[in-house]
């Protein structure tokens, strides 16, 4: 059973990626959302976690995806300053 968008965000939150990984390799939705339309790529770019972000866009995460607001992946991760972040977006 894939676990939930909460548990997931704990995961990223942490930036533990070997949780992150088993967790999609047991079927968690690399574009779960969350009410707002909040993909996990988004949390990712928030925290700026480039190896959590590279998973996701390997499980094919969708990088245009956008929230409530308007807000990408990039959008998000360039308000931060999370250059590396950024550039993996647009690798």
């Amino acid at each position: 059973m894939a676990i939930s968008y909460r548990a997931a965000q704990t995961i990223i939150k942490r930036g533990d990626e070997p949780a992150l990984r088993k967790a999609l390799a047991e079927g968690l939705n690399a574009n779960l959302t969350n009410e707002n339309g909040w993909t996990l790529l988004m949390l990712a770019a928030v925290e700026g976690c480039v190896p959590v972000g590279r998973l996701l866009l390997e499980s094919s995460a969708n990088k245009a995806a956008t929230n409530a607001k308007g807000d990408t992946a990039e959008s998000i991760a360039t308000k931060r300053g999370f250059a590396e972040f950024v550039a993996l977006l647009n690798a």
